[in-house]
């Protein structure tokens, strides 16, 4: 089958998105996928933050032209303006695309892409990846007023509509949507076991004091770094290994200067092939975000990525992580909580052995990118049997 999606970001970005996987995997079990990408911009966020990444030969990556006086620009609303834009300029180079490359599949998961979604003809998957309403909240800040709101929220249940197939990532996602819809499938997130096992046995990426408790991911409004900061001073004893990149790592790096704390190392950015490399150097892994609705809906990629390697994990306590957890996270919401909980895995006085084989068999038996894709290909092969059924009929 052939494969169009319209990516909002670029593709050989720093953060691996489900997108990553999912499109790489098609790529690999013979499909061609054509990847329709934005030019490149100058962006804290690490969607944007480019590095040199190799490509399977079937996937495909085709670059959007625009106006580079107004792309370039910095704008009011400057995210969502510029994912505006995007999305009307590209609508005819979808239709092109669809026609040229033979498309069976697009596939499309943000709320401006609507126009587009109408009018391809094709198999229209809609993913609800993130719960959009919040977040779009969040980047209108003072502009988010409620008819705005209506109208997302208006273009959200078309979108869930129109769509052939709706799945979104997370239990909690997908049962907020049961009535627009009726029937969504559930399609989780999960990790590339072999490359991450393998890449597990490579070179250190760092040297730092043990005990060593980590955290990975993107430095965003929805992580909570201040109680991650907070647990750190109360524990000089560890060294706090935060990796990633993102709008609030200029924040963490002033507040740990202004904490003066010595034992918190910022890689920033690190390429997604050398991930593996600083979980394997952590004791304890943290998968801590503020308790609002955008993080009580996420499936957290980290999540899998920490069990597979074996590391035991504390997080805070979330609905959809809370429905993933089959009695191998710990939980904590404050930061004595994290401090008696880091305590007691590091100062051995809790057999944490257990929780962590629950979670690396877990991770093999149901979260694994492969059979993740597997399970996409199959809704999409009775979808295209329900289309012949309805033409023999």
């Amino acid at each position: 089958m052939n494969f169009l999606f319209h990516y909002m970001a670029r593709w050989k970005a720093i953060n691996w998105t489900r997108y990553h996987y999912l499109l790489t995997n098609l790529a690999e079990m013979g499909h061609d996928v054509y990847v329709l990408q934005p030019p490149s911009l100058n962006l804290q966020e690490t969607n944007f933050q480019e590095i040199e990444a190799k490509l399977p030969p079937r996937l495909h990556l085709i670059d959007m032209e625009l106006n580079n006086l107004l792309w370039e620009s910095n704008l009011p609303l400057n995210k969502l303006v510029k994912k505006g834009y995007y999305s009307i300029a590209s609508m005819n180079k979808v239709k092109d695309l669809v026609r040229s490359e033979k498309i069976d599949v697009a596939m499309f998961y943000n709320l401006p892409q609507y126009p587009i979604m109408e009018s391809v003809s094709c198999i229209k998957i809609f993913d609800y990846a993130d719960d959009y309403l919040p977040m779009l909240q969040h980047e209108l800040g003072i502009f988010g007023n409620g008819l705005i709101m209506k109208y997302a929220k208006r273009v959200l249940d078309n979108m869930i509509q129109k769509a052939d197939l709706t799945m979104a990532v997370s239990t909690v996602l997908a049962d907020s949507i049961q009535t627009a819809r009726g029937n969504v499938k559930v399609l989780p997130n999960g990790v590339d076991i072999s490359d991450f096992e393998l890449a597990a046995s490579g070179k250190r990426y760092v040297e730092c004091p043990k005990p060593i408790v980590g955290f990975i991911g993107a430095f965003e409004y929805f992580i909570d770094f201040d109680l991650i900061l907070d647990v750190a001073q109360r524990m000089p004893r560890c060294t706090f290994l935060l990796v990633g990149s993102g709008r609030q790592l200029g924040y963490v790096q002033d507040q740990v200067k202004t904490r003066g704390l010595r034992n918190v190392i910022l890689t920033g950015g690190v390429p997604h092939a050398q991930i593996a490399n600083y979980i394997r150097e952590m004791d304890v892994c943290l998968n801590v975000f503020k308790k609002i609705a955008v993080s009580h809906s996420a499936c957290p990629i980290k999540l899998f990525e920490y069990m597979i390697m074996k590391k035991p994990v504390i997080s805070t306590r979330l609905h959809e992580v809370q429905k993933i957890d089959e009695s191998f996270i710990l939980y904590a919401d404050t930061a004595q909580e994290f401090v008696d909980s880091i305590s007691m895995i590091v100062d051995n006085k809790t057999d944490v052995s257990g929780y962590v084989q629950r979670g690396y068999d877990t991770t093999v038996q149901k979260y694994s990118w492969k059979s993740i894709t597997l399970k996409l290909l199959h809704w999409i092969d009775d979808i295209k049997r329900g289309s012949r059924s309805k033409v023999i009929n």
